[in-house]
């Protein structure tokens, strides 16, 4: 059997506290590329909430639409018809705003939510109102925090201002959607495609996102190091320091 000699084994342990070291600080640090528009500076961030706005649109404006006819409660034909008429609107300002800064839009809803509309489409009355009132409340929570998150750090004033607009509509709409007193655990959770096992994530069936989430995607995110990479970079720490005492640890010779 080949044993590492105590050198090479902290020399492992060194290389590894180095690249988390600068994992760490490459995630905290890094600063988001601009890009100059005719409304000043945009970032990523940026761009990402009015796509996400726009593909909620796509799929929520037209089942509210859906459940005038769907629904057997007539508060979730009332909730749906504000829905309805509230992504309207954001529909048409999303779409000036990115026609403006040069940011294409999908035309489509994403796989996620055609899912989602396929399902409710396969029904009618209560059996409609308790889907149609979790399936858009999940996906209602999980685009307010990332509306929220864009509001709080972007330098740009229009997106700034139309993300504040967003996020008082999409908490309405949680709030319209509670009342019908059908939201149960299942709108509280991340939204999952439609026949999904809860806990799948957030990721939305985006390939891109989810090519992310792999051990690194869990360790780093664009908030900076999680607890996890806090905690192995201590770990590592800990027993490079203590390799490193028991290696200068003074020798006594034995008489």
């Amino acid at each position: 059997m080949t044993f590492v000699s105590p050198k090479r084994f902290l020399g492992v342990l060194l290389a590894l506290q180095f690249f988390l070291a600068v994992a760490v600080t490459g995630t905290a640090t890094a600063a988001e590329p601009g890009q100059q528009t005719p409304l000043g500076v945009i970032t990523e961030s940026d761009k990402d909430l009015l796509v996400k706005v726009r593909q909620a649109g796509l799929w929520e404006g037209p089942m509210g639409e859906e459940a005038q006819t769907r629904a057997e409660a007539q508060r979730v034909k009332e909730v749906g018809a504000q829905l309805a008429s509230d992504h309207q609107f954001l529909d048409q300002r999303v779409t000036k705003l990115a026609e403006q800064m040069g940011v294409p839009l999908p035309s489509v809803a994403n796989p996620n939510q055609q899912s989602w509309m396929d399902e409710l489409r396969g029904l009618n009355g209560a059996a409609f109102d308790q889907t149609f009132a979790n399936r858009l409340r999940a996906a209602h929570g999980q685009v307010f925090g990332a509306i929220a998150k864009v509001r709080a750090g972007t330098g740009n004033e229009a997106i700034r201002e139309f993300a504040q607009i967003s996020n008082n509509i999409v908490q309405k709409h949680m709030t319209l959607l509670e009342s019908t007193n059908l939201v149960n655990a299942q709108g509280l959770a991340d939204p999952v495609p439609a026949g999904g096992m809860a806990g799948m994530g957030p990721n939305g069936g985006d390939p891109a996102l989810a090519a992310r989430s792999g051990f690194l995607g869990g360790l780093l995110s664009s908030d900076g190091p999680s607890p996890l990479m806090i905690g192995l970079i201590v770990l590592v720490g800990a027993v490079v320091t203590t390799a490193l005492l028991r290696l200068t640890k003074p020798r006594h010779s034995v008489k």
